[in-house]
């Protein structure tokens, strides 16, 4: 049985939440943000989730798991990409919702890595500066989650559930 992991943006600037789920032989990535700076940002799964001393700067490279290719588009595009490259995000409303169906990976595989919202727009790869090929020229990061197994869904039985009493 398959399980599911979240990673949760509760940051002033920054609130959202992503659920990944197994379907079939990919997982879907469902990501939700109530709160995001102005306009476009690089958006990406990083190798690691140790966020101690360094914050965000601990989560090291983009999460790559085939043989080393440079960074590029968002799952779905043709462009040759790292496995965690997920392309762009921006709030124009009061909530923006994004799905991703990421080939040759397990919710598991995300166990402990993070999630990162980077300051600029990523350039997927092309453009002419010298870390376009591999961050995107995205910028610093601003924001971070680690993933971790999702809570056990719970039914409302009356032994667990009770009236508040004023």
């Amino acid at each position: 049985m398959s399980i599911s992991v979240v990673a949760v943006f509760q940051t002033p600037e920054i609130q959202g939440e992503a659920v990944a789920k197994q379907a079939g032989t990919k997982t879907r990535l469902s990501v939700t943000f109530t709160k995001l700076p102005p306009g476009l940002h690089g958006f990406h799964i990083h190798k690691a989730g140790d966020l101690r001393g360094e914050g965000c700067l601990g989560a090291c490279d983009h999460l790559h798991l085939g043989p080393p290719c440079d960074h590029g588009g968002r799952p779905g595009s043709t462009a040759i990409r790292h496995t965690g490259d997920l392309g762009n995000i921006e709030l124009t409303g009061k909530e923006v919702h994004y799905s991703y169906l990421i080939p040759h990976l397990k919710p598991e595989d995300l166990l402990g890595r993070s999630l990162i919202v980077h300051e600029d727009e990523d350039d997927l790869g092309k453009g002419d500066f010298p870390d376009s090929k591999t961050t995107g020229h995205s910028g610093k990061r601003i924001g971070c989650a680690i993933f971790g197994r999702a809570m056990c869904p719970v039914k409302p039985t009356k032994s667990n559930t009770r009236k508040l009493r004023r």
